[in-house]
């Protein structure tokens, strides 16, 4: 019962942040794609080989629905993590081990992400890092299983599994394909003989990387982008992404890497009173933290490497935790259990901070949307077709990888609103005070907005000079509208200041 609240808590902690989270981005992109063949035909032959990817994405955004993305991105991470602290018993029998390695894994999801807010709280972005992750993580389950029970007959759902993990992500697929081969060449080497099973997960995931790696799309893009790039000699690529990228983004997941070195540590304290651990669960954590890194050394390929493709590498780390984990709390030593669970409070903590500071960021980027939307809808209403809207602005996070990307089409905004070109600029504070905040009117084309956090704007429809006196209690404040951050959104002008008062009675200009 206790495990299954864990799994509810952590749903809603999902959902809760999914639910503030607007569609943005490439959403809009794969909205307007559709979920027809020949649309995305020509998508695999244009640009992309993510055809898994693809066709997860177009679906979400055509469902259009905030309760089915909350809802969906809550059980996809709490199936991903369950999967991953299931992987080294093989079974989904519930076990009071998961009490602790749940949350482990869950924990250690969250605060180590390289990228969370576009490997998680991003449809698109999910449905590439997330989506896919977890089908390679329910493959792997699925291959630990077979061995773990001699399971020889061809299981359907593992053909599809194999062919959807080897199409995932360039990174990810042709580990993949390697591991499904080494499970070939195992038996041949141990066992003298090999079940057709094995040989037919292999060929499917190679089919899956083939149509992934192979897409038409893949090398136009790249000819058209990175011809740079590809004109290096391989060497120069090599050590430039030896020296420069890998060991700058597996930083990114440094606390990962530190919950690997604690459980480490309690593995050798085993050792050394004689405890023994698993060995077939140590080995499985080196081949997990070995194909980690591997996903990480073959990006070397790519002109490119974002930090939310990491996300394939930490799927792997987060294999070895659990493995590590596990086998800390099936030999049921008190120092180790306990030792595990020390741990999993330790990233409880960060998780408590980490999330304040998402929950409250993400709110107020959900109000910005509002604001967004209301402008876009003004601007069409009076027959505008080219216009601007404010960039989404966010508060202090646990790391940048909190939050969101700001790219921006806006070819495609235009589109998908009915306009013909709706561009972006940046405005560097919280206007969402504009969605939420009460409403004083200081002349016949300038308003204020204030809130309780100390909020202040000021929108004009002219520039504004002169001094906003503002009362709180017994407190006057004078402050020269100069002194405001400013920013011009169409026709009108912004100002904004930010009061350590909690409380404002009134505000008025003097010019």
């Amino acid at each position: 019962m206790f495990t299954r609240t864990l799994f509810l808590i952590a749903f809603l902690l999902i959902f809760l942040i999914e639910w503030y989270t607007p569609i943005h981005s490439d959403d809009y992109r794969y909205s307007l794609l559709g979920i027809s063949f020949e649309r995305h035909y020509f998508h695999y032959m244009t640009w992309s080989g993510r055809v898994v990817a693809d066709y997860v994405s177009s679906l979400l955004t055509v469902i259009n629905s905030r309760v089915v993305y909350s809802t969906v991105t809550g059980l996809v991470v709490v199936v991903f993590c369950y999967l991953i602290a299931k992987t080294p018993s093989s079974t989904f029998r519930l076990h009071k081990n998961d009490a602790i390695l749940f949350p482990l894994v869950f924990l250690t999801y969250w605060v180590s992400n390289p990228n969370l807010g576009q490997t998680t709280f991003w449809i698109v972005g999910s449905a590439n890092y997330l989506w896919t992750n977890l089908f390679a993580a329910a493959w792997v389950w699925g291959m630990v299983r077979i061995y773990n029970h001699t399971i020889t007959r061809v299981q359907w759902p593992m053909v599809v599994l194999s062919l959807m993990a080897g199409c995932s992500t360039e990174s990810i697929g042709p580990f993949i394909v390697l591991l499904a081969t080494m499970a070939v060449a195992w038996d041949l080497w141990f066992k003298k003989s090999v079940s057709l099973s094995k040989i037919v997960y292999a060929v499917a995931a190679l089919v899956g990387a083939l149509i992934l790696i192979l897409s038409p799309g893949n090398f136009i893009r790249a000819d058209n982008a990175h011809q740079v790039w590809f004109a290096k000699p391989l060497f120069e690529r090599i050590a430039y992404h030896l020296t420069e990228r890998f060991f700058s983004h597996q930083a990114l997941i440094w606390i990962g890497w530190v919950v690997l070195v604690l459980l480490g540590l309690l593995a050798f304290s085993c050792v050394k009173r004689n405890i023994a651990l698993s060995r077939v669960k140590i080995v499985m954590m080196w081949l997990a933290i070995a194909t980690g890194v591997g996903t990480s050394l073959i990006m070397f390929a790519s002109p490119t490497y974002p930090d939310r493709v990491v996300n394939g590498s930490f799927m792997f780390i987060l294999f070895g935790i659990a493995f590590l984990a596990n086998a800390l709390l099936d030999v049921r030593d008190r120092l180790a259990t306990l030792g595990v669970a020390g741990i999993t409070l330790l990233l409880a903590g960060v998780f408590i901070w980490s999330y304040g500071l998402m929950l409250t960021a993400y709110k107020a980027v959900y109000q910005q949307d509002q604001v967004r939307l209301s402008i876009i809808a003004d601007e069409i209403a009076r027959n505008q077709t080219d216009f601007i809207i404010p960039d989404f602005h966010f508060s202090k996070l646990q790391n940048s990888g909190g939050h969101f990307g700001f790219f921006h089409d806006p070819l495609v905004y235009g589109e998908y609103f009915g306009a013909q070109n709706i561009d972006k600029v940046k405005v560097n504070f919280d206007y969402s005070v504009l969605a939420t905040g009460e409403k004083i009117a200081l002349d016949n084309t300038t308003t204020a907005r204030f809130n309780q956090r100390g909020d202040v704007m000021v929108v004009s429809d002219r520039p504004v000079e002169g001094t906003l006196v503002i009362e709180s209690g017994n407190t006057r404040r004078e402050l020269p509208i100069d002194s405001f951050k400013q920013a011009q959104i169409n026709q009108q002008y912004w100002y904004y200041h930010a009061f350590h008062d909690r409380k404002i009675d009134s505000i008025t200009l003097m010019r």
